[in-house]
């Protein structure tokens, strides 16, 4: 009995990113997946682009922007009702090569106790150089950080364990999901990955990086624009609450990092004229400490 896997692909006014990434996964040959594609909150016509392009694909949408965690879990929800063994959730702004999931496979085949599996990553425009391959978490610095920012080299070990992947790409055992459950929607954007990876950690799963495996990143399509303070709010706000939620008793010192590397960079932004930021970590501290979580009204994001 083959392996059924769903690829999950957020879709936000990024048609023709997801247009390129389906083409690139439409390549692998040797996998059985369904590709399942929430197209979460965008514009109409955006919508309908990729349900003329691609009528044989499951396309499903929501009316308003759930963010990385409500649009997945949307996904994840969906795709329950075909019972797959795995989820695959993958970045819009991806292409992927023909055997990544080959050797995402081969992770679960050799670790029995593998919960998730991720690629090695690259920057799309610099093929050679690291985006992310897994990483670890932080409970000072109240987040994960990947190993990223240097060139390939000769590969030397085909997997590792890490206690964090990004959630731009990683592939999830289905029993990891009904043990653990979905995305926390508290976090709307950002976090949510090292949240997961710590509870999948927590549960007993390991994770691991497959080196052979290998995709190709744009970096944050989704959230350019005039938009710019959204990834400082969010990652600010956001490594608060998962310091709180996942390591209470060193929580004191995790705040204590995170006001002073903000208090650091909120003098530079007055003498480089960038005050609105400071604005954004303000209301980042503002709104953890009175429990705002989810969405912010992105019309208070916008910088000048």
């Amino acid at each position: 009995m083959s392996l059924k896997i769903t690829i999950i692909i957020l879709n936000w006014n990024g048609a023709k990113d997801t247009i390129e990434c389906i083409n690139s996964i439409e390549n692998i040959k040797n996998v059985s997946y369904d590709i399942l594609v929430v197209d979460n909150g965008s514009e109409q016509d955006d919508y309908l682009e990729l349900k003329n392009k691609f009528p044989e694909i499951k396309l499903i949408r929501s009316e308003k922007n759930l963010g990385f965690t409500g649009g997945n879990n949307l996904g994840i929800e969906y795709a329950m009702n075909s019972n797959p063994d795995y989820f695959l959730l993958l970045n819009n702004d991806t292409t992927v090569e023909s055997d990544f999931i080959d050797y995402l496979l081969g992770v679960f085949d050799k670790y029995k106790n593998a919960g998730i599996a991720a690629p090695r990553i690259n920057y799309y425009n610099e093929p050679k150089k690291i985006w992310s391959e897994g990483g670890k978490i932080s409970r000072f610095r109240g987040s994960g950080f990947a190993y990223s920012e240097r060139y390939e080299k000769k590969i030397e070990t085909e997997y590792k364990s890490v206690t964090f992947v990004s959630g731009c790409c990683m592939l999830i055992k289905r029993e990891v999901i009904d043990k653990i459950g979905l995305f926390d929607i508290n976090y709307f954007l950002y976090v949510e990955d090292t949240d997961l990876c710590k509870r999948t950690l927590d549960a007993g799963y390991k994770i691991y990086v497959a080196y052979k495996s290998k995709i190709y990143h744009k970096v944050s399509n989704s959230t350019k624009g005039n938009l710019s303070g959204l990834p400082l709010y969010y990652v600010t706000r956001n490594r608060l609450y998962f310091s709180k939620k996942n390591f209470s008793n060193t929580y004191f010192v995790a705040f204590i990092y995170i006001f002073t590397t903000m208090l650091i960079k909120s003098i530079t932004w007055i003498f480089s004229y960038k005050t609105n930021n400071i604005a954004l970590v303000r209301r980042a501290f503002f709104d953890f400490f009175n429990g705002n979580m989810g969405e912010v009204n992105k019309a208070n994001l916008k910088t000048k």
